[in-house]
Protein backbone atom coordinates (compact mmCIF):
# COMPACT_ATOMS: atom_id res chain seq x y z
CA UNK A 1 0.00 0.00 0.00
CA UNK A 2 1.38 3.31 -1.09
CA UNK A 3 0.34 5.47 1.59
CA UNK A 4 0.94 9.04 0.74
CA UNK A 5 -0.70 10.74 4.33
CA UNK A 6 -1.54 8.37 7.55
CA UNK A 7 -5.23 8.53 8.05
CA UNK A 8 -5.16 4.53 9.13
CA UNK A 9 -8.78 4.07 11.03
CA UNK A 10 -6.67 4.11 14.74
CA UNK A 11 -4.50 7.17 14.19
CA UNK A 12 -5.39 9.90 15.80
CA UNK A 13 -5.40 11.89 12.39
CA UNK A 14 -7.92 9.54 11.23
CA UNK A 15 -10.85 9.95 14.18
CA UNK A 16 -9.77 13.75 15.52
CA UNK A 17 -9.17 15.44 12.73
CA UNK A 18 -10.05 13.72 9.67
CA UNK A 19 -13.74 12.50 10.57
CA UNK A 20 -14.60 15.47 12.98
CA UNK A 21 -14.19 17.59 9.83
CA UNK A 22 -16.12 15.45 7.37
CA UNK A 23 -18.54 15.02 9.93
CA UNK A 24 -18.87 19.04 9.93
CA UNK A 25 -18.55 19.90 6.24
CA UNK A 26 -21.23 16.81 5.33
CA UNK A 27 -23.71 18.29 7.90
CA UNK A 28 -23.40 21.42 6.32
CA UNK A 29 -23.82 20.37 2.88
CA UNK A 30 -27.69 20.10 1.83
CA UNK A 31 -29.13 16.64 2.16
CA UNK A 32 -29.20 16.33 -1.85
CA UNK A 33 -25.80 16.84 -1.99
CA UNK A 34 -24.35 14.67 1.18
CA UNK A 35 -23.87 11.86 -1.14
CA UNK A 36 -21.46 13.88 -3.61
CA UNK A 37 -19.87 15.13 -0.36
CA UNK A 38 -19.14 11.22 0.80
CA UNK A 39 -18.25 10.32 -2.07
CA UNK A 40 -15.31 12.91 -2.27
CA UNK A 41 -14.51 12.26 0.89
CA UNK A 42 -14.29 8.21 -0.49
CA UNK A 43 -11.62 9.29 -3.42
CA UNK A 44 -9.30 11.58 -1.27
CA UNK A 45 -9.37 8.98 1.24
CA UNK A 46 -8.51 6.21 -1.27
CA UNK A 47 -5.89 8.64 -3.30
CA UNK A 48 -3.96 9.61 0.76
CA UNK A 49 -3.34 5.25 0.62
CA UNK A 50 -2.62 4.66 -3.11
CA UNK A 51 -2.44 8.42 -5.14
CA UNK A 52 -2.95 7.21 -9.03
CA UNK A 53 -4.28 3.52 -8.04
CA UNK A 54 -7.31 5.28 -7.85
CA UNK A 55 -8.07 4.21 -11.11
CA UNK A 56 -8.58 0.61 -10.24
CA UNK A 57 -11.87 1.24 -7.97
CA UNK A 58 -13.14 3.29 -10.40
CA UNK A 59 -12.49 0.51 -12.91
CA UNK A 60 -13.67 -1.66 -11.03
CA UNK A 61 -17.00 0.67 -10.71
CA UNK A 62 -17.49 1.13 -14.44
CA UNK A 63 -17.24 -2.20 -15.20
CA UNK A 64 -19.80 -3.54 -13.02
CA UNK A 65 -22.31 -0.74 -13.54
CA UNK A 66 -22.02 -1.80 -17.33
CA UNK A 67 -22.36 -5.47 -16.44
CA UNK A 68 -25.42 -4.46 -14.07
CA UNK A 69 -26.90 -2.72 -16.89
CA UNK A 70 -26.35 -5.17 -19.08
CA UNK A 71 -28.30 -7.87 -17.07
CA UNK A 72 -30.83 -5.77 -16.68
CA UNK A 73 -31.17 -5.08 -20.07
CA UNK A 74 -31.34 -8.66 -21.02
CA UNK A 75 -33.61 -9.18 -18.44
CA UNK A 76 -36.07 -6.67 -20.30
CA UNK A 77 -35.77 -8.56 -23.07
CA UNK A 78 -36.99 -12.31 -21.76
CA UNK A 79 -40.12 -12.24 -23.83
CA UNK A 80 -38.21 -11.84 -27.07
CA UNK A 81 -35.58 -14.09 -26.30
CA UNK A 82 -36.85 -16.62 -24.31
CA UNK A 83 -35.77 -18.66 -21.39
CA UNK A 84 -33.20 -20.70 -22.34
CA UNK A 85 -31.15 -17.21 -24.59
CA UNK A 86 -32.17 -14.91 -21.79
CA UNK A 87 -30.13 -17.74 -19.34
CA UNK A 88 -27.11 -17.93 -21.34
CA UNK A 89 -26.35 -14.19 -22.09
CA UNK A 90 -27.15 -13.55 -18.32
CA UNK A 91 -24.32 -15.77 -17.09
CA UNK A 92 -21.89 -14.95 -20.07
CA UNK A 93 -22.52 -11.01 -19.12
CA UNK A 94 -21.85 -12.65 -15.33
CA UNK A 95 -18.61 -14.47 -15.70
CA UNK A 96 -17.32 -11.31 -18.36
CA UNK A 97 -17.81 -9.07 -15.85
CA UNK A 98 -16.17 -11.62 -12.83
CA UNK A 99 -13.74 -12.31 -15.19
CA UNK A 100 -12.44 -9.29 -15.30
CA UNK A 101 -12.77 -8.02 -11.71
CA UNK A 102 -10.56 -10.86 -10.72
CA UNK A 103 -8.09 -10.19 -13.49
CA UNK A 104 -7.17 -6.89 -11.88
CA UNK A 105 -7.25 -8.71 -8.62
CA UNK A 106 -4.61 -11.38 -9.73
CA UNK A 107 -2.64 -8.71 -11.91
CA UNK A 108 -1.93 -6.13 -8.93
CA UNK A 109 -2.24 -9.13 -5.79
CA UNK A 110 -1.04 -12.66 -7.45
CA UNK A 111 1.04 -12.04 -10.74
CA UNK A 112 4.42 -12.08 -9.04
CA UNK A 113 3.17 -15.15 -6.93
CA UNK A 114 2.13 -17.23 -9.86
CA UNK A 115 5.01 -16.05 -12.26
CA UNK A 116 7.60 -17.82 -9.57
CA UNK A 117 6.05 -20.48 -8.51
CA UNK A 118 5.89 -21.52 -12.71
CA UNK A 119 9.55 -21.01 -12.63
CA UNK A 120 10.10 -23.69 -9.61
CA UNK A 121 7.83 -25.49 -11.42
CA UNK A 122 9.31 -25.46 -14.65
CA UNK A 123 12.27 -26.44 -13.20
CA UNK A 124 10.92 -30.20 -12.07
CA UNK A 125 10.93 -30.98 -15.60
CA UNK A 126 14.23 -29.29 -16.62
CA UNK A 127 12.52 -26.19 -18.32
CA UNK A 128 14.05 -22.97 -18.97
CA UNK A 129 11.71 -20.36 -17.55
CA UNK A 130 12.41 -16.96 -16.51
CA UNK A 131 10.30 -14.09 -14.41
CA UNK A 132 10.87 -10.79 -13.64
CA UNK A 133 9.59 -9.64 -10.71
CA UNK A 134 7.32 -6.87 -11.26
CA UNK A 135 6.71 -6.32 -7.36
CA UNK A 136 3.27 -4.16 -8.25
CA UNK A 137 1.93 -1.73 -5.90
CA UNK A 138 -1.64 -2.97 -4.60
CA UNK A 139 -4.26 -0.61 -4.64
CA UNK A 140 -5.82 0.09 -1.00
CA UNK A 141 -9.19 -2.20 -0.06
CA UNK A 142 -8.63 -4.17 -3.95
CA UNK A 143 -9.89 -7.78 -2.12
CA UNK A 144 -12.63 -5.99 -0.46
CA UNK A 145 -14.31 -4.06 -3.01
CA UNK A 146 -13.74 -6.63 -5.84
CA UNK A 147 -15.57 -9.19 -3.41
CA UNK A 148 -18.50 -6.44 -3.16
CA UNK A 149 -18.50 -6.11 -7.30
CA UNK A 150 -18.90 -9.86 -7.63
CA UNK A 151 -22.00 -9.46 -5.20
CA UNK A 152 -23.78 -6.81 -7.10
CA UNK A 153 -23.41 -8.67 -10.06
CA UNK A 154 -24.58 -11.99 -8.77
CA UNK A 155 -27.09 -10.46 -6.80
CA UNK A 156 -28.56 -8.35 -10.13
CA UNK A 157 -27.69 -11.77 -11.98
CA UNK A 158 -30.30 -13.67 -9.63
CA UNK A 159 -32.97 -10.78 -9.78
CA UNK A 160 -32.49 -10.59 -6.34
CA UNK A 161 -31.94 -6.49 -6.53
CA UNK A 162 -32.28 -4.24 -9.61
CA UNK A 163 -29.42 -2.64 -11.13
CA UNK A 164 -28.50 0.16 -10.29
CA UNK A 165 -29.31 3.18 -12.88
CA UNK A 166 -27.12 5.86 -11.38
CA UNK A 167 -23.21 5.26 -11.27
CA UNK A 168 -22.13 7.77 -8.94
CA UNK A 169 -24.29 5.62 -6.06
CA UNK A 170 -22.57 2.63 -7.32
CA UNK A 171 -19.18 3.97 -7.32
CA UNK A 172 -20.08 5.20 -3.45
CA UNK A 173 -21.06 1.86 -2.57
CA UNK A 174 -17.51 0.34 -3.72
CA UNK A 175 -15.47 3.03 -2.45
CA UNK A 176 -16.85 3.86 1.30
CA UNK A 177 -14.47 5.05 2.74
CA UNK A 178 -14.50 3.52 6.71
CA UNK A 179 -15.22 0.27 4.83
CA UNK A 180 -12.41 0.65 2.11
CA UNK A 181 -9.05 -0.89 3.91
CA UNK A 182 -10.80 -3.89 6.31
CA UNK A 183 -14.27 -4.16 5.21
CA UNK A 184 -16.92 -5.56 6.61
CA UNK A 185 -17.48 -6.97 3.25
CA UNK A 186 -21.35 -5.46 2.88
CA UNK A 187 -23.94 -6.28 -0.04
CA UNK A 188 -25.42 -3.76 -2.10
CA UNK A 189 -29.29 -3.83 -1.06
CA UNK A 190 -27.80 -3.93 2.65
CA UNK A 191 -26.36 -0.25 2.26
CA UNK A 192 -27.36 1.43 -0.88
CA UNK A 193 -30.81 3.45 0.63
CA UNK A 194 -28.56 4.85 3.62
CA UNK A 195 -25.22 5.82 1.85
CA UNK A 196 -27.45 8.22 -0.50
CA UNK A 197 -29.82 9.31 1.72
CA UNK A 198 -28.13 12.64 3.30
CA UNK A 199 -29.41 11.47 6.66
CA UNK A 200 -28.81 14.51 8.96
CA UNK A 201 -26.07 14.09 11.63
CA UNK A 202 -27.59 13.53 15.11
CA UNK A 203 -26.28 13.93 18.57
CA UNK A 204 -27.31 9.99 18.94
CA UNK A 205 -25.43 9.05 16.05
CA UNK A 206 -22.25 11.54 17.37
CA UNK A 207 -22.60 9.98 20.48
CA UNK A 208 -23.16 5.96 19.83
CA UNK A 209 -20.51 6.68 16.73
CA UNK A 210 -17.49 7.72 18.90
CA UNK A 211 -18.19 5.62 21.67
CA UNK A 212 -18.13 2.40 19.23
CA UNK A 213 -14.77 3.80 18.32
CA UNK A 214 -13.39 4.20 21.46
CA UNK A 215 -14.51 0.52 22.55
CA UNK A 216 -12.07 -0.12 19.11
CA UNK A 217 -9.42 2.13 19.65
CA UNK A 218 -8.93 0.00 23.32
CA UNK A 219 -8.44 -3.04 21.83
CA UNK A 220 -6.26 -2.19 18.99
CA UNK A 221 -4.24 0.16 20.98
CA UNK A 222 -4.38 -0.86 24.42
CA UNK A 223 -4.03 -4.74 23.77
CA UNK A 224 -2.68 -5.34 20.38
CA UNK A 225 -0.55 -2.81 19.54
CA UNK A 226 1.32 -3.62 23.02
CA UNK A 227 1.45 -7.44 22.24
CA UNK A 228 2.85 -6.06 18.43
CA UNK A 229 6.71 -5.71 19.09
CA UNK A 230 6.40 -9.13 21.16
CA UNK A 231 5.25 -10.73 18.00
CA UNK A 232 7.19 -9.50 15.59
CA UNK A 233 10.15 -10.93 17.80
CA UNK A 234 9.00 -14.15 18.60
CA UNK A 235 8.37 -14.53 14.68
CA UNK A 236 12.11 -13.76 13.83
CA UNK A 237 12.98 -17.47 15.22
CA UNK A 238 16.31 -15.98 16.72
CA UNK A 239 15.62 -18.66 20.25
CA UNK A 240 13.67 -21.72 18.81
CA UNK A 241 11.56 -23.47 21.94
CA UNK A 242 8.52 -24.85 22.19
CA UNK A 243 7.51 -22.49 24.76
CA UNK A 244 8.39 -19.56 22.79
CA UNK A 245 6.25 -21.09 20.35
CA UNK A 246 3.25 -21.79 22.21
CA UNK A 247 3.61 -17.91 23.19
CA UNK A 248 3.99 -16.44 19.39
CA UNK A 249 0.76 -18.62 18.32
CA UNK A 250 -1.07 -17.30 21.37
CA UNK A 251 -0.09 -13.35 21.48
CA UNK A 252 -0.35 -13.24 17.47
CA UNK A 253 -3.80 -14.64 18.29
CA UNK A 254 -4.44 -12.48 20.76
CA UNK A 255 -3.13 -9.14 18.57
CA UNK A 256 -4.82 -10.38 15.80
CA UNK A 257 -7.95 -10.53 16.68
CA UNK A 258 -8.07 -7.25 19.10
CA UNK A 259 -6.33 -5.47 15.82
CA UNK A 260 -8.99 -6.59 13.71
CA UNK A 261 -12.21 -6.78 15.69
CA UNK A 262 -11.02 -3.14 17.12
CA UNK A 263 -10.58 -1.68 13.46
CA UNK A 264 -13.65 -2.91 12.65
CA UNK A 265 -15.09 -1.29 15.84
CA UNK A 266 -14.12 1.88 14.70
CA UNK A 267 -15.34 1.26 11.45
CA UNK A 268 -19.22 0.56 11.80
CA UNK A 269 -18.56 3.39 14.76
CA UNK A 270 -17.48 6.13 11.98
CA UNK A 271 -20.24 5.11 9.83
CA UNK A 272 -22.67 5.08 12.75
CA UNK A 273 -21.93 9.42 12.27
CA UNK A 274 -23.26 9.57 9.34
CA UNK A 275 -26.59 7.53 10.09
CA UNK A 276 -24.65 4.18 8.04
CA UNK A 277 -25.09 0.75 9.66
CA UNK A 278 -22.81 -1.67 8.18
CA UNK A 279 -22.66 -5.08 9.46
CA UNK A 280 -21.30 -6.83 12.15
CA UNK A 281 -18.12 -8.74 11.82
CA UNK A 282 -17.34 -10.27 14.57
CA UNK A 283 -19.93 -12.54 17.34
CA UNK A 284 -17.73 -13.23 20.36
CA UNK A 285 -15.59 -16.20 18.36
CA UNK A 286 -13.69 -17.63 21.46
CA UNK A 287 -17.24 -18.97 22.62
CA UNK A 288 -17.73 -20.77 19.85
CA UNK A 289 -18.22 -24.77 20.19
CA UNK A 290 -16.13 -25.70 17.03
CA UNK A 291 -13.96 -24.72 14.04
CA UNK A 292 -17.37 -24.27 11.90
CA UNK A 293 -18.85 -21.82 14.50
CA UNK A 294 -15.44 -19.71 14.91
CA UNK A 295 -15.85 -18.99 11.36
CA UNK A 296 -19.19 -17.75 11.64
CA UNK A 297 -18.75 -15.64 14.72
CA UNK A 298 -14.71 -14.57 12.67
CA UNK A 299 -15.05 -12.35 9.90
CA UNK A 300 -18.38 -12.55 9.61
CA UNK A 301 -19.14 -10.88 5.87
CA UNK A 302 -16.33 -12.93 4.46
CA UNK A 303 -17.67 -16.13 6.04
CA UNK A 304 -21.13 -15.23 4.23
CA UNK A 305 -19.84 -14.05 1.00
CA UNK A 306 -18.15 -17.15 0.25
CA UNK A 307 -21.53 -19.24 1.99
CA UNK A 308 -23.30 -17.57 -0.96
CA UNK A 309 -21.38 -17.04 -3.45
CA UNK A 310 -19.22 -20.27 -3.92
CA UNK A 311 -20.78 -22.75 -1.21
CA UNK A 312 -24.71 -22.88 -2.43
CA UNK A 313 -23.48 -22.29 -6.21
CA UNK A 314 -20.66 -25.30 -5.65
CA UNK A 315 -22.94 -27.68 -3.76
CA UNK A 316 -26.30 -26.91 -6.18
CA UNK A 317 -23.93 -26.80 -9.39
CA UNK A 318 -24.91 -29.58 -12.10
CA UNK A 319 -21.93 -31.53 -12.04
CA UNK A 320 -21.89 -31.73 -8.43
CA UNK A 321 -25.00 -33.12 -8.17
CA UNK A 322 -24.52 -35.45 -10.44
CA UNK A 323 -21.32 -36.91 -8.92
CA UNK A 324 -23.21 -37.23 -5.64
CA UNK A 325 -25.56 -39.53 -6.82
CA UNK A 326 -22.97 -41.47 -8.98
CA UNK A 327 -21.35 -42.09 -5.28
CA UNK A 328 -24.24 -42.37 -3.48
CA UNK A 329 -25.43 -45.12 -5.39
CA UNK A 330 -21.86 -46.81 -5.48
CA UNK A 331 -20.61 -45.93 -1.98
CA UNK A 332 -23.75 -45.40 0.04
CA UNK A 333 -26.16 -42.84 1.20
CA UNK A 334 -23.93 -41.53 3.62
CA UNK A 335 -20.75 -40.69 1.74
CA UNK A 336 -23.04 -39.28 -1.04
CA UNK A 337 -24.68 -37.10 1.33
CA UNK A 338 -21.14 -35.49 2.43
CA UNK A 339 -19.90 -35.52 -0.71
CA UNK A 340 -21.17 -32.44 -2.45
CA UNK A 341 -20.76 -30.53 0.51
CA UNK A 342 -17.25 -31.51 1.10
CA UNK A 343 -16.32 -30.48 -2.50
CA UNK A 344 -17.89 -26.60 -2.01
CA UNK A 345 -15.98 -26.37 0.96
CA UNK A 346 -12.56 -27.47 0.00
CA UNK A 347 -13.62 -24.24 -2.88
CA UNK A 348 -14.55 -22.18 -0.14
CA UNK A 349 -11.13 -22.86 1.91
CA UNK A 350 -8.99 -22.75 -0.62
CA UNK A 351 -10.40 -19.31 -1.96
CA UNK A 352 -10.24 -18.19 1.88
CA UNK A 353 -6.59 -18.70 1.74
CA UNK A 354 -5.94 -17.04 -1.69
CA UNK A 355 -8.11 -14.25 -0.21
CA UNK A 356 -5.66 -13.07 2.12
CA UNK A 357 -2.60 -12.87 0.25
CA UNK A 358 0.01 -14.50 -2.77
CA UNK A 359 1.75 -16.98 -0.22
CA UNK A 360 1.74 -20.79 0.41
CA UNK A 361 1.18 -20.14 4.32
CA UNK A 362 -2.06 -18.38 3.33
CA UNK A 363 -3.20 -21.34 1.24
CA UNK A 364 -2.17 -23.89 4.03
CA UNK A 365 -4.46 -21.71 6.60
CA UNK A 366 -6.98 -21.72 4.28
CA UNK A 367 -7.26 -25.83 3.87
CA UNK A 368 -5.71 -26.89 7.56
CA UNK A 369 -9.52 -25.24 8.76
CA UNK A 370 -11.16 -27.28 5.64
CA UNK A 371 -9.39 -30.53 6.74
CA UNK A 372 -10.90 -29.44 10.52
CA UNK A 373 -14.43 -28.13 9.49
CA UNK A 374 -14.90 -31.49 7.68
CA UNK A 375 -13.61 -33.67 10.42
CA UNK A 376 -15.59 -32.49 12.66
CA UNK A 377 -18.89 -32.51 10.40
CA UNK A 378 -18.01 -36.04 9.92
CA UNK A 379 -17.84 -36.66 13.80
CA UNK A 380 -20.32 -34.55 14.94
CA UNK A 381 -23.28 -37.40 15.26
CA UNK A 382 -20.66 -40.15 16.64
CA UNK A 383 -19.89 -37.11 19.62
CA UNK A 384 -23.41 -36.53 19.63
CA UNK A 385 -24.03 -40.49 20.32
CA UNK A 386 -20.96 -40.21 23.05
CA UNK A 387 -22.29 -37.57 24.88
CA UNK A 388 -25.96 -39.13 25.08
CA UNK A 389 -23.99 -42.85 26.73
CA UNK A 390 -22.16 -40.71 28.90
CA UNK A 391 -25.11 -38.93 29.61
CA UNK A 392 -23.31 -35.83 29.16
CA UNK A 393 -25.09 -32.86 26.97
CA UNK A 394 -23.40 -30.08 25.13
CA UNK A 395 -24.39 -28.14 27.51
CA UNK A 396 -22.37 -29.90 30.23
CA UNK A 397 -19.42 -27.63 32.09
CA UNK A 398 -16.84 -30.83 31.26
CA UNK A 399 -18.09 -30.96 27.63
CA UNK A 400 -17.98 -27.10 26.98
CA UNK A 401 -13.87 -27.04 28.89
CA UNK A 402 -12.89 -29.63 26.37
CA UNK A 403 -14.83 -27.92 23.18
CA UNK A 404 -13.03 -24.87 24.34
CA UNK A 405 -9.44 -26.19 25.06
CA UNK A 406 -9.89 -27.86 21.93
CA UNK A 407 -10.85 -25.14 19.83
CA UNK A 408 -7.72 -22.69 21.28
CA UNK A 409 -5.58 -25.64 19.68
CA UNK A 410 -6.82 -25.45 16.70
CA UNK A 411 -7.30 -21.98 16.18
CA UNK A 412 -3.39 -20.58 17.59
CA UNK A 413 -1.73 -23.70 15.63
CA UNK A 414 -3.51 -22.26 12.28
CA UNK A 415 -2.43 -18.69 13.21
CA UNK A 416 1.44 -20.10 14.11
CA UNK A 417 1.02 -21.49 10.23
CA UNK A 418 -0.60 -18.03 9.52
CA UNK A 419 1.89 -15.73 10.67
CA UNK A 420 4.95 -17.36 9.63
CA UNK A 421 6.93 -15.80 7.04
CA UNK A 422 6.91 -19.51 5.53
CA UNK A 423 5.68 -23.62 5.55
CA UNK A 424 8.85 -24.70 6.41
CA UNK A 425 9.95 -22.12 9.49
CA UNK A 426 6.05 -22.51 10.49
CA UNK A 427 6.81 -26.04 11.02
CA UNK A 428 9.80 -25.67 12.12
CA UNK A 429 8.62 -23.75 15.34
CA UNK A 430 5.23 -26.13 15.48
CA UNK A 431 8.05 -29.38 15.92
CA UNK A 432 9.65 -27.42 19.16
CA UNK A 433 6.12 -27.82 20.70
CA UNK A 434 6.82 -31.07 21.26
CA UNK A 435 10.32 -31.73 20.88
CA UNK A 436 12.66 -28.94 22.99
CA UNK A 437 9.88 -27.58 25.31
CA UNK A 438 11.38 -25.62 28.45
CA UNK A 439 9.17 -23.04 30.09
CA UNK A 440 12.18 -21.61 31.67
CA UNK A 441 13.12 -20.43 28.06
CA UNK A 442 9.74 -18.65 28.08
CA UNK A 443 10.25 -17.18 31.28
CA UNK A 444 14.01 -15.91 31.06
CA UNK A 445 13.22 -14.64 27.98
CA UNK A 446 9.95 -12.60 29.27
CA UNK A 447 12.09 -9.09 29.48
CA UNK A 448 13.47 -9.62 26.11
CA UNK A 449 10.35 -9.25 23.60
CA UNK A 450 9.95 -5.54 23.89
CA UNK A 451 7.36 -5.64 26.45
CA UNK A 452 7.89 -4.76 30.24
CA UNK A 453 6.36 -4.97 33.45
CA UNK A 454 3.57 -2.27 32.21
CA UNK A 455 3.04 -3.60 29.20
CA UNK A 456 2.43 -7.05 30.49
CA UNK A 457 -0.29 -5.97 32.92
CA UNK A 458 -1.93 -3.51 30.56
CA UNK A 459 -2.90 -6.52 27.75
CA UNK A 460 -3.93 -8.97 30.85
CA UNK A 461 -6.27 -6.16 32.51
CA UNK A 462 -7.27 -5.14 28.83
CA UNK A 463 -8.55 -8.57 28.09
CA UNK A 464 -10.46 -9.48 31.29
CA UNK A 465 -12.11 -6.35 30.43
CA UNK A 466 -13.00 -7.71 26.98
CA UNK A 467 -13.65 -11.24 27.98
CA UNK A 468 -16.06 -9.41 30.45
CA UNK A 469 -18.02 -7.36 27.86
CA UNK A 470 -17.95 -10.78 25.65
CA UNK A 471 -20.01 -12.33 28.41
CA UNK A 472 -22.10 -10.23 28.99
CA UNK A 473 -22.93 -10.14 25.16
CA UNK A 474 -23.24 -13.35 25.01
CA UNK A 475 -25.33 -13.45 27.99
CA UNK A 476 -27.88 -10.96 25.78
CA UNK A 477 -27.29 -8.40 28.72
CA UNK A 478 -28.08 -5.10 26.97
CA UNK A 479 -24.76 -3.22 27.95
CA UNK A 480 -24.98 0.42 26.27
CA UNK A 481 -28.61 0.41 27.93
CA UNK A 482 -27.36 -0.07 31.56
CA UNK A 483 -24.67 2.50 30.53
CA UNK A 484 -27.36 4.69 29.53
CA UNK A 485 -29.76 3.97 32.77
CA UNK A 486 -26.97 5.63 34.30
CA UNK A 487 -27.49 9.52 35.96
CA UNK A 488 -25.89 12.18 33.59
CA UNK A 489 -22.50 12.84 35.52
CA UNK A 490 -22.28 9.14 36.23
CA UNK A 491 -22.12 8.25 32.58
CA UNK A 492 -19.87 11.23 31.86
CA UNK A 493 -17.71 10.11 34.00
CA UNK A 494 -17.48 6.49 32.58
CA UNK A 495 -16.68 8.21 29.01
CA UNK A 496 -13.73 10.41 30.29
CA UNK A 497 -12.39 7.61 31.91
CA UNK A 498 -12.29 5.45 29.21
CA UNK A 499 -11.11 8.18 26.90
CA UNK A 500 -7.99 8.65 29.60
CA UNK A 501 -7.08 4.61 29.66
CA UNK A 502 -7.10 4.74 25.91
CA UNK A 503 -4.83 8.12 25.82
CA UNK A 504 -2.45 6.89 29.10
CA UNK A 505 -2.29 3.17 28.54
CA UNK A 506 -2.56 3.13 24.42
CA UNK A 507 0.93 1.69 22.95
CA UNK A 508 2.65 5.29 21.18
CA UNK A 509 6.21 6.16 19.74
CA UNK A 510 8.94 3.94 18.66
CA UNK A 511 8.90 0.48 18.91
CA UNK A 512 5.11 0.09 18.40
CA UNK A 513 3.45 0.35 14.79
CA UNK A 514 0.19 1.99 16.34
CA UNK A 515 -1.13 2.83 13.04
CA UNK A 516 -0.44 -0.54 11.07
CA UNK A 517 -3.40 -2.65 10.69
CA UNK A 518 -3.23 -6.13 9.77
CA UNK A 519 -6.24 -7.13 7.77
CA UNK A 520 -5.66 -4.31 5.73
CA UNK A 521 -2.81 -5.67 3.70
CA UNK A 522 -5.00 -8.60 2.72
Amino acid sequence: MNIILDLSYPSWKFFALFLPLAALLYQLCPRTKRRFFLLILDLLFFWSFSGWLIVFPIYAAILTYGCGIWLSRINDRRKELGRKQTTRLKKRTLLFGIILLLAALAAMKYLDFFGLNLVRLAKLFHINFQWKILDLLVPAGISYYSLEAISYLTDVYRETIPAERDFFRLLLYLSFFPKLLEGPITRYGEVSESLSAGEPITADSLAKGYQRILWGCFKKIVIADHLAPAVDILFQGNVMDGSLTVAAALFFTVQEYMDFSGTIDIVIGSARIFRITLSENFRQPFFAKNASDFWRRWHITLGTWFRDYIFYPVTLSKPIMKLAKKVKKSLGARIGKLLAPAIALFCVWLANGLWHGPKWTYIFFGLYYFFWVELENILEEPFLGLLKKLHLTEKSVSVRIFRFVKLVCIVITGELFFRADTLSFGWEMFKQVFTNFHLHVFTDNLGLLGMDFWDYWTVIVGLLVVAAVGVMKEKGIPIRGKLMSLPAPARFLFWYICIFVVILFGAYGSGYDAAGMIYAKF
